[in-house]
């Protein structure tokens, strides 16, 4: 990724996950492990269509399709964060995105604005070493409205005191998209590497 494209903003945000880092195929594996232990067909492609929501969102959506009683969604989101957990600390990776957090780290404030929750996100910033290149980190926790609210990017651009219209998302998932859009930010997409307006 050309990283000259992004030195005429103030500040920088990224999304975590299929962004920063990949754990998409990880999230997919731990859903169907979901579904399989407990007798019902999840549909991962719902975890795609939903980049960006919230665990619980996303167990929501997967368990209306399939009839699944919501009264066991506590049941399988203890579940999907246990499993989850275990196989992205196995299997995630880094993507091409850690490069350009990397190489602009000290020069301009970075964020981490995430809707995954906090315990996970710390794992695996811990586990790729990227704490010391963030100024702040939003998690699920963190905000009342998720993406494609842009709550997590004004937090982020808040917590490192930049102006919303001068921070650049980085982002994978259309609801991520929406949400910087909504926050007043350019956004990069990463899938298409191309600046979305």
């Amino acid at each position: 990724m050309d990283c000259s494209n992004f030195s005429s903003y103030d500040g920088l945000i990224f999304d975590m996950d299929g962004t920063v880092i990949d754990t998409m195929p990880c999230h997919r594996k731990a859903w169907d492990r979901v579904g399989e232990a407990m007798g019902y067909s999840l549909n991962g492609d719902i975890m795609y269509k939903l980049g960006g929501a919230t665990v619980r969102t996303i167990a929501l959506e997967m368990m209306k399709e399939c009839s699944m009683p919501l009264e066991l969604l506590d049941q399988v989101l203890r579940l999907k964060r246990k499993l989850g957990l275990e196989i992205i600390m196995e299997q995630a990776t880094l993507l091409p995105a850690a490069e350009v957090l990397k190489s602009f780290s000290g020069k301009k404030p970075i964020a981490l604005g995430t809707g995954s929750h906090r315990d996970i996100t710390l794992k695996l910033l811990e586990k790729f070493n990227l704490n010391s290149y963030l100024n702040a980190v939003v998690t699920a926790e963190d905000v009342i409205n998720h993406k494609p609210e842009p709550d997590t990017f004004l937090r982020c651009a808040e917590l490192i005191g930049v102006n919303p219209k001068n921070c650049l998302v980085f982002e994978d998932a259309d609801l991520g998209v929406q949400a910087g859009l909504a926050a007043g930010m350019q956004v990069f997409d990463v899938r298409i590497k191309q600046f979305v307006r």
